[in-house]
Formats: C-alpha cells, structure tokens, sequence
C-alpha cells in the first residue's frame, strides 16, 4: 500500500516504458536493465509496432493496457513528452520519469513550461526532464539508462545523469552499495527537496548523498535539509565554485549555480558535510554508514611503516585533529607487547616485524585513551596481512569508538582489504584519507550538537 507520493517512484506495482524498444536504442537499454535487475513488478513496453521484447509483451499504445500501473518511464522525442504525460494521467499513472531531453536545458523553456503544466493538470508527479532515471536497488528496481548498483546503504541523487553513471561505474569497482539512486536532471518537478523529505523516512537509507549544481527555492532547502540532516547524514558536492565552473554548470542543467560563499553558508546552517569529489564523498559515505561519532577529536595512527604514518600525521593535525603523544602509562603498557624498536610516540611505529598480536594489542589499548584510531599496513608479500587484518576486525567489533583501516597497497592486500569490507571496517586507500574520514566524523557530532539529533 502507498504510504507515500513518492513510493510510485521507488515502489512501483507496474511500469510503463515508452520508448524505441529496437537494440542499442535508449528504450531497449533501459528494459534490459529492469530485466536483468530482477525487478519482480509488472512491466509494460509500450510501441506502435507490438510484439515482444525481451520477452515482455509490447503494448502498441496506452489504451491497449488493462492492468494498473503506477510509474511511466519516458525515452520518447521531446515533442510528444507532453502528450504522454497526459496519456498517463488519464490511465491513473502518478508518476513519470522523463528521460528525454530538449528542454531548458537548450534553453527551451517552453517546452518545459508546458510539461509542468500538463503534469499538474493530469497529477502526475515528474522526475526529469534530461535525466538518467531512478534505482532501489533493494527492490530489484532499475528504470535507469546507468549501470545497475550495488544494495547498500547510501542514497545518491544528482543533477548531473553523466556523473552519476560515473559514480556508479566507481562505486562497483570499490564494492560500494546505495539504498536509492536518483538523476533528476533539470528538475522540473520532483527535485532535491522532495527527495532529501523522502529518503529521510527511508529505513534502508543511513547516510543521503548529493551532487548540485545549484539550488531553486533555497529557503525551503534549507529547512528540509537541515530536518534531513538531524535524522541522518547528509554529504554533498556542490560544483560550479570558480567562475568556470558556474558557466559550465548554468549552461549544463539550466541552474543559476550561485556564488560559493552564500552555498557554504547554506550548507553550514542545514548541517550538511561538504566533499570535494566523489572519491571523498564515497569515503565520507561509507565511514559515516559503518563508523560510531567520537566523542573528541584525538587520533592516535597506529602503522608498520614511517613515512605513510607521518602523512597521515600530518593531515590530521592540518585537519585540527589532536595528534598528541600517548601518556606514560599507556607506552608503559605497550612496551612488552610490542618490538623494541617500536616508537611509542604517535603514529605509534610497531615496525614490519609486527602482526595480529602487536597491531589488535595497540589498537585496543590506544582506544583507552583517544577518541579514534587508524591502523595502517603498508605491506610486502611476505607480511601476514590477513593476521593483522583480523586483529583490526577484533577492535573494530568490540569497540564503540570509530576504528578505519588503510592496507596499502594493490593485490599484496586484496584478500585482507575483502576481509575487512565483509566484516564492516572502513578500509580506505591511504592514512591521510583515513584523517580526513576521522575528521568529518568529528564534523557530524559537532553538527548534531549545533543543531540537534541522535549522536550516536
């Protein structure tokens, strides 16, 4: 049962496809996609030519249809759009997604104009228009032209279709998973705020993610971001900084992208974590989702190798982390259980001759006394990396303070790096990553404590 007027969006009983169902074509790629996704709703190709498709039978018009449908996928060319948004309106379909381009985008506003119009005539609800559709990847639900994700936990929407799809493209490479994936385009409709209200609710949401190019009706984004932002994380890219950029980005989607000072302050009241890129923002994503907030800002790098602890070092203490030695009586507690050449400063050095025992015992007692660690292992093929591997996992599971990881690096890791992925530890490329990941966690407590929300 709908609970909500977006659930025809990522819910749908039924979708209509309207578009070119011949190979190659956008229509046929996209159904590929629904049925290869295992979406286990009804789907309904629509073609004046009938047939069968993919093994789904092809409808040769709307009228044809006898069984509900809630949600419409549009590939159609930009000037019969209107006239299917009405056609569906007419059938009881609530929402559509439109594909199709030749919109504001190119400055035919227009046309765009008449599309708002019809759709508010008929009720039907609009993701797009210049858009590369919509995914729940729990629910099998795939009406996109973009590679399918991964389930996680993490809701992506962007203006931008092509980063997107980039995005995504990453995201499996790294095994990354998203809750929803949303490309709304020139959002005509059915844009950034209805969708941060909506995943808000979203159980299978943890952390919201956004690429904007720029912002309409800011107030109000404002306020539905910062309510979004007291149940759940909130990380967002926002492009078009420079004076290049904001040309790119108003000729892109048609958005007035903004001066960057008045969005950063925007982003500072809603609570919102800025990234800088999406390999940041997967970071920023994946360490808020499985990561505990800590109650301060002291790290302590507990590493085999100098010079990557020292990087790491100092990005912390640039990032106005609290790298500070530990006390007297916890080297005096480590000295026994670790090497002799060990340096018990901080990064705490336990040298390549350590493994599961020296890194779990470090880890373990440093949490005493810092708010976070980051355990790094530079490795060479003769080092057990799955030992230390574990005694990372075995801090990580017991503790209730954030525990990352950076195992450097490429295939002497790979078993180690699957190892932690599975068991939940945030593993990522290198320590200073890990600060800046540890920094943003300190970030969010702040922010929860300026504006409210659980802080755990």
């Amino acid at each position: 049962m709908t609970t909500n007027v977006l659930d025809v969006f990522f819910k749908p009983r039924g979708v209509v496809f309207f578009g070119s169902i011949k190979p190659g074509k956008i229509g046929h790629d996209i159904l590929m996609n629904v049925k290869e996704g295992g979406y286990a709703g009804r789907v309904y190709p629509i073609n004046p030519g009938g047939g069968e498709v993919l093994g789904y039978r092809v409808y040769p018009s709307l009228d044809d249809l006898r069984d509900k449908a809630d949600l419409a996928v549009i590939s159609l060319p930009q000037r019969v759009v209107v006239e299917t948004i009405a056609q569906c309106g007419m059938k009881g379909i609530r929402g559509a997604v439109v594909i199709s381009s030749g919109f504001s985008e190119v400055g035919n506003h227009g046309a765009e104009t008449d599309l708002v119009a019809a759709a508010k005539k008929w009720d039907v609800r609009v993701i797009g228009p210049n858009c590369a559709g919509l995914m729940n990847p729990w629910a099998h639900h795939y009406p996109s032209i973009e590679v399918r994700a991964l389930p996680g936990h993490t809701a992506f929407v962007t203006q931008s279709g092509a980063l997107g799809g980039a995005a995504l493209a990453l995201a499996e490479e790294r095994g990354f998973g998203f809750s929803k994936f949303v490309s709304y385009g020139n959002r005509c409709d059915v844009g950034d705020i209805e969708l941060l209200s909506y995943l808000a609710e979203d159980a299978q949401t943890l952390v919201i993610a956004l690429y904007i190019e720029g912002i309409d009706r800011g107030h109000e984004f404002l306020s539905v971001a910062r309510t979004a932002s007291q149940k759940k994380p909130l990380v967002v890219i926002k492009s078009g900084r420079t004076s290049a950029g904001i040309r790119a980005a108003s000729s892109h989607t048609g958005t007035l992208a903004g001066v960057d000072p008045i969005y950063e302050a925007v982003f500072r009241k809603a609570g919102m974590v800025r990234a800088e890129g999406i390999e940041e923002m997967f970071d920023l994503c994946q360490t808020l989702c499985q990561c505990p907030l800590p109650d301060g800002n002291r790290v302590a790098i507990v590493t085999n190798s100098g010079g990557p602890g020292i990087l790491a070092a100092d990005k912390a203490e640039r990032l106005g982390l609290d790298v500070t030695e530990p006390s007297a009586s916890l080297q005096e507690k480590l000295r026994p259980l670790v090497s002799p050449h060990a340096s018990m400063k901080n990064p705490i050095d336990l040298t390549v001759q350590s493994g599961y025992e020296e890194y779990r015992a470090a880890l373990a007692y440093a949490l005493e006394e810092y708010d976070a660690v980051i355990a790094i292992n530079v490795a060479t093929p003769a080092l057990d990396s799955m030992g230390i591997a574990r005694g990372v996992i075995e801090v990580a599971r017991t503790s209730p303070k954030p525990v990352l990881a950076s195992f450097m690096a490429g295939r002497v890791v790979r078993d180690a790096a699957d190892l932690m992925r599975r068991e939940g530890v945030v593993n990522l490329a290198t320590g200073e990553r890990c600060a800046f990941a540890v920094s943003k966690l300190v970030e969010r407590k702040k922010i929860l404590e300026r504006i409210g929300g659980p802080s755990g």
